[in-house]
């Protein structure tokens, strides 16, 4: 069983984006073989989080120069993002740029496609298709999700008073995983709002989980689909058919389930509790 838990906080979200890949003597690898050393999706956000940390205490390494220990850190930082697959997608970004700037067409053309071979082993473009949440005060609602591009697209099916059928309710870029930040140094306050935390629970207890996130923002509109706008958000992979999005200043989260496989057993908590 999984427990979803909203929580009060007081946070600024910060990309930690990773630097590029170190040159080796060693011929590098082609990009198949690369595709045969990625981590299990599930195991992609404990992954990432090990990889902040491994790069904040590589950092702080530097800034001592304890250069020694920053080359350990270093290889195995390298080691952990060789099984990421949104790792390689950003730097295959931007290679394609470069190669765009370049007016080299025909090898931006190869990277394209293998950006598109990519996809498959990244969660966040499996999510095509309609779903349905239960919003607060408007009820049950399906949406379908498309891609334009590394945006994702939820459109209402289900309309409401505030944001009718048709319109776009929340969209994410999925080009790059949020990652909270190890330690909090600055609040911003357009960033202020909730977080989300699961949690999976079973007969032995409860255990944190860690899930893939993403920037996003939420459709917010007045009666009529008046002042209809945009808010920070985060969409949020609980597991393969079951997603969240979260309207981070309102404190609204909607979990959504795909509906071809049903929403199978899970807990929705949500507590407030001070930061």
């Amino acid at each position: 069983m999984t427990a979803i838990l909203l929580a009060l906080a007081s946070s600024s979200a910060h990309l930690i984006r990773a630097p590029g890949a170190r040159a080796g003597a060693a011929a590098a690898p082609t990009f198949e073989s690369k595709l045969k050393h990625f981590a299990a999706a599930a195991e992609l956000p404990a992954l990432r989080t090990e990889a902040a940390r491994l790069e904040s205490e590589m950092q702080s390494a530097v800034e001592e120069q304890d250069f020694a220990a920053a080359a350990t850190l270093r290889d195995q930082l390298s080691d952990l993002r060789q099984k990421d697959p949104a790792f390689l997608a950003s730097n295959l970004r931007e290679r394609l740029e470069a190669l765009v700037r370049r007016e080299s067409y025909g090898e931006a053309a190869t990277t394209r496609d293998q950006l598109l071979v990519l996809r498959r082993f990244q969660p966040q473009y499996q999510l095509a298709g309609l779903w349905k949440g239960v919003y607060p005060n408007h009820g049950e609602a399906t949406v379908k999700i498309h891609y334009e591009g590394d945006t994702l697209v939820a459109v209402k099916m289900t309309g409401d008073e505030h944001v009718p059928a048709g319109e776009t309710t929340f969209r994410a870029d999925l080009t790059t995983p949020y990652q909270e930040p190890a330690a909090v140094e600055a609040v911003e306050e357009d960033l202020v709002g909730v977080r989300v935390e699961v949690v999976s629970v079973g007969s032995d207890g409860s255990e944190q989980r860690e899930v893939e996130r993403y920037h996003g923002e939420g459709r917010v509109a007045a009666r009529g689909f008046q002042h209809a706008h945009y808010v920070p958000g985060q969409l949020i992979l609980v597991e393969p058919d079951t997603i969240g999005f979260l309207w981070q200043q309102m404190g609204i989260f909607v979990v959504f389930n795909r509906e071809q496989d049903g929403p199978g057993e899970m807990m929705i908590e949500q507590r407030a509790v001070d930061a």
